[in-house]
């Protein structure tokens, strides 16, 4: 079979790329001899459920991390380089011109928004004209949803690979723990963008009528940040069971737990192009497989399924009077555990990660 190289932009490991290893696992299990490249805190060749991890330091100068993955995706001799997000789009150019070797790439982002809100409009503007050029060069895209999916379609052949949950990881009869009378629960990355301040201030106003309490499953991105959460939660005793990251395998016991889910993404621009506006984050997937109803910003895309479902609610996610009321209104009702069952019903014979794997699995074939 086939040797593929998986080249990451970001940090792999720590914690685990879910996107990256599920399309590992994927390729692994249908008999190819997988590698994954990627930056890390060290120098280390580690392994997951025999899939080989190359990890390079970043330390050192400006572009040292990248000429260490081009160096040993060079050395490692692969039939087919599998490329996530934007720096392995430059990458993978270089690669297909060095090695006339197949170039996939696995674009997870709206990248020219995503760029002119971290990097500004100068990164925005070399984004767009990055994919103009390189884009098309490429042998396939593979992405996340219809909407990136149809813009992306005019550079190159594309295929939409929802980022949905493994079943095998989020199967509710596995898992006996019993639903908390009182807790909700948040799955991400910690950044303001993505609700944090919301999420507590809401918490505020909820815990002065219920005994409701806050579980957090994720990492910090900024220490400031960091410093304003632990003093709020302190200060207004909020009581905020601070999990940090864990496995994305041990995800689904710590979701089953909790009655309520929440996902707040900031669309603070307003408009269209907002990638939070437009985002549909993994989390409602993975809320709904464990029976875990959710509050969600108001996307019209999962506003229908969480209305279809009958399994959650959608809100203004800057109104923090409007998200405490849901929550509290949620919990009166008594009717969380009925909306969990429906969520789980709902979702697990469309919205799966093993529905769709086949297809990631035939186009490698073609390449190869």
């Amino acid at each position: 079979m086939a040797k593929i190289g998986i080249i990451c932009d970001r940090e792999f490991l720590d914690p685990i790329d879910q996107r990256v290893y599920k399309s590992a696992v994927t390729m692994a299990e249908a008999g190819y001899d997988v590698e994954i490249l990627t930056p890390h805190h060290t120098t280390q060749k580690t392994s997951i459920n025999n899939i080989i991890i190359r990890c390079f330091s970043t330390k050192g100068p400006p572009g040292m991390v990248s000429f260490r993955l081009i160096k040993e995706a060079l050395n490692g001799n692969y039939d087919l380089y599998y490329c996530h997000e934007f720096d392995p789009l430059l990458y993978g150019f270089l690669l297909k011109k060095l090695t006339r070797k197949p170039i996939m790439w696995d674009c997870h982002e709206y990248l020219i928004p995503m760029k002119r809100e971290l990097q500004g409009n100068l990164a925005a503007t070399f984004a767009g004209i990055v994919l103009e050029i390189v884009a098309p060069r490429l042998d396939y895209i593979i992405t996340v949803d219809n909407d990136l999916g149809r813009q992306l379609s005019k550079y190159n052949k594309v295929t939409v690979l929802p980022n949905y949950p493994n079943l095998k990881y989020f199967d509710s009869s596995l898992n006996k723990n019993i639903k908390s009378k009182n807790e909700i629960i948040y799955v991400g990355s910690l950044t303001r963008k993505r609700g944090l301040k919301i999420m507590l201030q809401t918490m505020k106003l909820v815990r002065e009528e219920k005994d409701i309490k806050l579980t957090i499953v994720g990492g910090f991105e900024d220490s400031e940040l960091e410093r304003w959460a632990m003093e709020y939660d302190k200060k207004h005793n909020l009581c905020t069971n601070w999990k940090g990251w864990v496995e994305y395998t041990q995800l689904a016991p710590l979701i089953s737990k909790a009655n309520l889910g929440l996902s707040l993404l900031q669309n603070d621009t307003g408009k269209i192009e907002d990638r939070y506006g437009r985002g549909f984050p993994t989390k409602v997937f993975e809320y709904l497989m464990m029976k875990t109803p959710l509050i969600c910003h108001n996307n019209p895309d999962v506003e229908k399924i969480l209305n279809l479902g009958k399994c959650g609610k959608c809100v203004d996610p800057s109104d923090i009077e409007e998200i405490a009321n849901c929550i509290i209104q949620l919990f009166e009702d008594g009717k969380l555990e009925e909306m969990g069952e429906n969520g789980r019903k709902f979702v697990i014979d469309k919205f799966t990660w093993e529905r769709n794997e086949t297809e990631l699995v035939k186009i490698i074939k073609k390449l190869t």
